[in-house]
């Protein structure tokens, strides 16, 4: 089997799976939708009270116009902070408990938002899409060829920069270093071809999975040959600070689960990496911070 030919059987092996029928309906249906939203975001989230402000103003500033945000038992500010972006009908709010319910939530969307919203993708609160060619990320979608029904962008993870407590300020201000190398993804997907959610990354559509430069991709292996992220990246704060590690080690996993110990002192060390001075965000904290004044971006 050739390289070149993986991204056929992909395409292929996910269209039978999500019924030839349904994929024909689908592509003959796609070019009479009228949508709400060009973008949106899913996202599930248990007590992210104190970073989804500057989240959400970052992510409108390119170009997503409607967050989907499920909340998984949070006991913080979340719904205070929330409530604006509520009330203008940025957000669409929903009390989602339970564990493990991460796939759950994005099916949800999925399920009942997909009319709604052209292209949609689902992040953490600690992940940030950073178009770098052009100003928003719906200007680069439109540039995709017109059969795309997934975009796989990669993720560039940051590290602590030294922190060891939660510094005041903004997350893209105080996180500056990154590693060089290059591992992980997420997606931004055409919802009404999806047909099958196994895990939080790659997601499994009927037609055509590009990368940033619109060639088409078929089984990715992103931890030994991510692909390009040029023109469109993912920046991941995985890290952050040693005590922010602490309290997302303490509430648990919204994918793995309470008692999955994911975030040791084994990981943070693998994962804080900071090799790269990266200043990439620069050009956003200005604006973002314009709409941040209040004590929602400090340490609370």
């Amino acid at each position: 089997m050739s390289v070149e030919s993986l991204p056929i059987i992909k395409k292929v092996s996910n269209i039978v799976r999500f019924g030839i029928r349904n994929w024909l309906r689908a592509v003959l249906r796609e070019p009479k939708f009228e949508f709400a939203h060009e973008l949106s975001v899913v996202a599930i989230a248990k007590n992210e009270g104190a970073y989804f402000k500057e989240w959400i103003e970052f992510h409108l500033l390119v170009g997503v116009s409607k967050f989907y945000i499920y909340d998984n038992e949070s006991n913080d500010d979340t719904r205070q902070v929330l409530q604006p972006y509520i009330d203008s009908g940025i957000v669409e709010y929903k009390y989602f408990p339970g564990e493990k319910m991460q796939i759950p939530a994005v099916n949800d969307a999925v399920k009942h938002y997909k009319y709604e919203t052209k292209w949609m993708t689902h992040i953490d609160l600690d992940e940030f899409i950073v178009p770098v060619e052009t100003q928003t990320v719906t200007e680069f979608l439109r540039k995709l060829p017109v059969n795309t029904r997934e975009l796989i962008i990669t993720w560039v993870m940051y590290g602590s920069d030294g922190h060891k407590t939660k510094p005041d300020g903004l997350v893209i201000e105080n996180y500056m270093h990154r590693a060089e190398k290059l591992y992980g993804c997420k997606a931004i997907i055409n919802p009404r071809f999806l047909y099958k959610m196994s895990n939080p990354h790659i997601l499994n559509v009927a037609g055509n999975m590009v990368d940033e430069n619109g060639s088409k991709c078929g089984f990715i292996d992103h931890s030994k040959n991510p692909l390009p992220c040029n023109k469109i990246r993912i920046n991941h704060y995985h890290c952050k600070s040693w005590e922010e590690y602490l309290v997302k080690r303490k509430k648990g996993d919204v994918y793995f689960g309470k008692t999955h110990d994911n975030y040791n002192e084994k990981s943070f060390k693998k994962n804080d990496r900071n090799e790269v001075y990266d200043p990439i965000m620069k050009n956003f904290i200005s604006a973002v911070k314009q709409k941040c004044l209040d004590d929602k971006c400090k340490v609370v």
